[in-house]
């Protein structure tokens, strides 16, 4: 049996953030979809979205976007 390849997402600029209810910090991206960007070590370490200026530094970054990769490209 073959392992299950992950899909690879595609590079989406993060355009903003907000809070979900669980108070975690959700990355807007220019694409319209959103991705957790959680300070949780160690297994994940982004110790930068947990203050303002961290937050506003990396508003142009690239996140890979998992949705836009399981969209068809004809439909993109």
């Amino acid at each position: 049996m073959k392992p299950q390849r992950q899909p690879q997402g595609l590079p989406r600029k993060i355009v903003g953030f907000h809070q979900d209810e669980d108070l975690d910090w959700v990355a807007e991206l220019e694409c319209g979809h959103q991705q957790h960007v959680r300070h949780n070590p160690p297994w994940t370490v982004r110790h930068w979205v947990t203050t303002a200026e961290g937050r506003r530094a990396h508003i142009g970054e690239e996140l890979l976007c998992l949705a836009c990769a399981l969209i068809p490209k004809r439909e993109m």
